[in-house]
């Protein structure tokens, strides 16, 4: 008998994945003059298949994310070219996390529709946004 989980069993654990690795990030971040914790989170629903993520401090990008079959994301960081690309397997959460240096905008461009949560991390004194393009 083969024991397939739920597709709400592995959103659940990927999405508490995702909030512990937030958690650790913050923890050995944090210092008293700058802690590392703005978080801006968007999701479940893309309505473009383009995110744009500034700050104008050092920031991570973390993904869960779920798409139709063929589907890959890029991830493009200005001055530093495409620095990675995520093929989807359908029916299957995938994660990510990809960092940029202060000032840089990253861009998250799927080839086909997504959904899924993204979550940027900064320090709390950033200038920082994600929004759908």
């Amino acid at each position: 008998m083969d024991f397939k989980p739920s597709p709400i069993f592995l959103t659940a654990i990927t999405i508490i994945i995702i909030l512990f690795a937030i958690s650790i990030a913050t923890t050995i971040q944090d210092t008293p003059d700058k802690p590392f914790s703005k978080i801006i989170s968007a999701g479940p629903v893309w309505n473009s298949n383009t995110w744009i993520c500034t700050s104008d401090k050092d920031f991570i990008v973390h993904g869960a994310l779920r798409a139709l079959e063929g589907a890959e994301l890029s991830v493009n960081i200005s001055g530093l070219g495409t620095q990675s690309l995520y093929s989807f397997e359908p029916g299957h959460m995938e994660a990510f996390t990809i960092g940029s240096p202060g000032g840089h905008t990253m861009t998250l461009t799927s080839t086909v529709t997504i959904t899924g949560w993204i979550t940027m991390q900064t320090t709390s004194d950033a200038m920082a946004s994600c929004i759908q393009a």
